[in-house]
């Protein structure tokens, strides 16, 4: 059996409890303060979650001994020491419960008595936790070191305590390092005296505190994560770097937390060069020190150091901050208005606010394309300077989709609903860029022809779930991530249809609010489950609709646009024709760039950086003789000779048969 407690101080006011190691759906309101608990000690909730039992127990001064109060679907059940009317009827007023079952109130009340003396000790400890301080320095010396210090004070230990465990966090970027970047190791002291530190795991440490109530650490954070080879030319806009003028910094690579304390006051002070200015998602407290507001931010934020060029966005009560790294001149002229129009939009749809500031940043681009990555108050983005002229064209997309992900900040969503968190958000993306106007509908309907054509070819179509393709594998599996993005997206264009075709006035606008707006995943912390997105599309669709929604995330993926769409009166076209013979690449002399990985040149074996050689039996030398040599196949054959990573490569496959679908762009026009 386990037993989960939840310990209220006696100083705070009664509010609204629900927690996500308690039964699903549980929540408990005190609207009113009764007079006869003003002096209350704490109050006590108690899960069993393997019987799906729920308790709350409160002590007073004026009562001998406690009271547990039980509380089922139908009613309530108490087992008092001594209790008085008015507590009883205080603890069960304007209580919602359901799906609980009660457990048993003596053996309840036995456990309570046992630990009582405990409860009391843990309410104090959690009081001395919230007058805990921590405050930390961040030194940027010469820009030209590459290095960071950084000096962590922490105050109001709780006494008596021998160790204190501090982390480092791991998962705040698609690729993660085995251990974190910290040149030497941590240093621990307390009234100038060193403190024994052992690093448990790479991202752990163990300070023995030795009776201490303050502590400090302070470590060397090299900033050279970019030039690593599982970082560069891959994630590297997710990683810090110093260049001589200005920095980008990112928190997780910087902050260590002591893990089982929860400080009051969090501060963060930057010592830079001089004229270097800050810009951060964080309450300024004044010149370079800031409040992040919490555990979270700190641990997940960008911070812009240096000569950044600066742009605000207002829309309401939002404040955006847009800032760019020097440099960015033709992408600066571009970027602006496409990111105030397409924030403006996406907040409507969201009818709440997520944060009342964001700070997005446009770092310095040293990966190829576009790429974002949204952090609890900022994201970073990466525009290739070859697109940047042309960033008006691709920019929605990219701000369509990251912003949208701010809708869920603060929100944990699991594996399972990996499918959904991109792949419906780049839905979004597409049909908000289409609404704003920054593409056609017609441009529109394209992109989902290409999604078609996509999960068409991928060959763990039929073999891997939605669900499934969001685990793990993701990150290992080039596959997996596309069916994870182009599945996922097609689902939620087939279910904007499926829930409109119901002809009751509603969109996949209203059922994203219905799941995205419920106050358990923003109150409580609580992580949605597919079953719940299920459930809230029974909502908004018939049984039918919904039985396949659950099937198509937890069943080998077998989509079939062409059937599904119909049913929602979109009629689509899929054609198999030979191929016209265009190379559909991008080359610098015959170095291949990039290719389109939906065309028969990636399909046949062609790569990102392969040299050609010879292409059906002509030596090449250039990109003209290359496209030459590629429109004249031999026998319907492609034969290609390249060098990939110094090796030579021989292919020699048939002509396949090009899929192509047509999709209509009136359907959504029509409902924009």
């Amino acid at each position: 059996m386990i037993l989960r407690t939840l310990v209220i101080s006696p100083h705070e006011e009664p509010r609204a409890l629900a927690r996500a190691d308690m039964p699903r759906g549980v929540e408990f309101t005190f609207p009113e303060r009764p007079g006869g608990l003003k002096s209350a000690a704490p109050w006590v909730l108690l899960s069993f979650p393997s019987y799906r039992s729920l308790w709350l127990v409160l002590r007073h001064t004026s009562i001998a001994g406690w009271v547990a109060h039980g509380f089922s679907r139908g009613g309530h059940e108490s087992k008092p020491c001594s209790c008085p009317p008015p507590l009883k009827r205080w603890a069960t007023q304007s209580t919602m419960i359901h799906r609980i079952n009660c457990g048993k109130a003596l053996v309840m009340c036995c456990v309570v008595i046992a630990l009582s003396q405990p409860v009391e000790l843990r309410a104090g400890q959690d009081n001395a936790a919230k007058r805990a301080t921590l405050h930390y320095t961040v030194s940027i010396e010469s820009p030209e070191s590459q290095r960071v210090a950084v000096t962590v004070s922490l105050t109001g230990i709780e006494p008596g305590r021998n160790t204190l465990r501090w982390v480092m966090p791991q998962r705040f970027a698609f690729v993660r390092l085995p251990e974190p970047l910290i040149e030497g190791s941590i240093r621990a002291t307390a009234d100038g005296k060193p403190l024994e530190v052992q690093r448990a795991e790479p991202y752990l440490w163990d300070v023995t505190l030795a009776g201490q109530t303050a502590v400090t650490l302070s470590y060397i954070v090299p900033l050279t994560h970019r030039t690593l080879d599982a970082v560069k030319n891959r994630d590297a806009y997710e990683y810090p770097y110093l260049a001589k003028d200005h920095g980008l910094l990112v928190s997780p690579t910087l902050f260590v937390f002591p893990e089982d304390a929860e400080p009051g006051d969090i501060r963060v002070r930057f010592e830079l060069p001089t004229s270097w200015r800050v810009v951060a998602p964080w309450r300024s407290l004044g010149k370079h020190e800031f409040d992040p507001g919490g555990r979270k931010a700190l641990l997940n934020d960008l911070i812009a150091v240096g000569a950044w060029h600066i742009h605000e966005i207002r829309v309401g009560s939002f404040e955006g901050t847009i800032a760019i790294a020097p440099g960015q001149d033709a992408l600066e002229q571009a970027a602006v208005e496409p990111m105030r129009r397409i924030i403006t939009h996406e907040l409507e749809l969201f009818d709440r606010l997520p944060m009342e500031r964001y700070l997005f940043i446009f770092g310095r681009p040293d990966i190829s394309g576009l790429a974002g990555s949204p952090k609890t108050g900022s994201m970073t983005l990466n525009v290739e300077p070859r697109l940047a002229a042309r960033a008006s064209r691709y920019l929605p997309h990219l701000i369509g989709h990251e912003f949208f992900h701010t809708w869920l900040t603060g929100v944990e969503m699991p594996d399972e609903l990996r499918w959904f968190n991109e792949g419906f958000t780049d839905y979004y993306a597409y049909l908000v860029a289409a609404r704003v106007e920054f593409i056609t509908w017609q441009d529109f309907a394209d992109t989902l022809a290409d999604k078609m054509l996509s999960c068409a070819l991928n060959p763990m179509r039929e073999h891997l779930s939605l669900s499934k393709a969001g685990g793990d594998v993701f990150f290992t599996n080039r596959h997996a991530h596309d069916l994870v993005y182009d599945g996922g997206m097609l689902v939620g264009a087939w279910l904007d249809r499926a829930v409109r075709a119901q002809k009751k006035g509603k969109t996949l606008d209203d059922l994203m609010r219905a799941f995205n707006n419920d106050p358990r995943w923003h109150k409580d912390g609580l992580s949605p489950t597919a079953k719940d997105l299920v459930a809230v599309a029974r909502r908004f669709t018939d049984e039918t609709t919904a039985a396949r929604l659950e099937h198509y995330a937890n069943q080998p993926f077998d989509f079939d646009p062409v059937a599904a769409f119909a049913e929602t009166d979109v009629k689509i076209r899929h054609v198999a024709k030979p191929p016209k013979m265009a190379l559909r690449a991008n080359l610098d002399g015959t170095r291949v760039i990039d290719l389109d990985r939906h065309w028969i040149t990636y399909r046949v074996g062609v790569r990102a950086d392969d040299r050609l050689i010879e292409i059906n039996g002509q030596p090449v030398s250039d990109a003209q003789q290359v496209r030459a040599a590629w429109r004249k196949p031999v026998d319907n054959r492609i034969r290609v000779t390249l060098l990939r990573d110094e090796k030579e490569v021989k292919i020699d496959e048939p002509l396949p048969l090009i899929q192509t679908f047509t999709v209509p762009a009136d359907p959504w026009r029509r409902h924009k």
